[in-house]
């Protein structure tokens, strides 16, 4: 293909990521996620410079399963260790020493609880990195001269443009009556 025949295809305009709407105090911003919730929203998040207590209350967030994650490393982490140890010790190299029997546990509770601390340190690291889809090198709100302010002094609601409950001018209107300050178009 040549130049020319590039040349006079024309550019598709970026595609509407949602709205940003950014508020004045937390109160303010806890209001709006309560009411965006019961609004019906479902693809919108919250954005502050600190954590804000009450957050995932307001937001309706179910608990995370993360001690879940950390259960299950540390439990495969103990059970390795006392399942490893036996097969080592009693069958594959069986040694007698001083008539002690091939293996006993309290000699291994040490080595089990640090495999248990690994294990579960390692199923947390690697399961938060799954839960908040990291690493993400891109996002659209970075385009946002206002988002800017969100790591100092902004607070923040993204509402996607793919929600069920999204309109442009609804949405609009209704950020605006809970107190946005500002609301803006994103796009991607």
């Amino acid at each position: 293909m040549s130049t020319a025949q590039n040349m006079e295809k024309p550019m598709s305009a970026p595609r509407l990521y949602g709205l940003l709407a950014e508020f004045s105090d937390v109160q303010a911003l806890l209001d709006a996620a309560v009411a965006l919730r019961k609004a019906g929203y479902k693809r919108w998040d919250c954005y502050t410079p600190f954590p804000v207590h009450g957050m995932e209350k307001a937001m309706g967030l179910r608990p995370s399963i993360l001690p879940w994650i950390a259960f299950t490393g540390a439990m495969g982490g103990v059970v390795s260790i006392l399942a490893l140890a036996p097969l080592c010790n009693a069958f594959l190299y069986p040694m007698i020493f001083s008539g002690k029997p091939y293996w006993g546990l309290p000699g291994h509770i040490p080595m089990a609880f640090a495999l248990g601390i690994l294990g579960g340190t390692v199923f947390v690291v690697h399961g938060m990195f799954v839960l908040a889809r990291l690493p993400q090198f891109y996002h659209p709100l970075l385009h946002s001269e206002r988002f800017r302010r969100v790591t100092d002094d902004g607070m923040f609601i993204a509402v996607e443009a793919t929600d069920p409950s999204y309109s442009p001018s609804a949405t609009t209107e209704l950020l605006k009556k809970l107190g946005a300050t500002a609301v803006e178009e994103v796009r991607d």
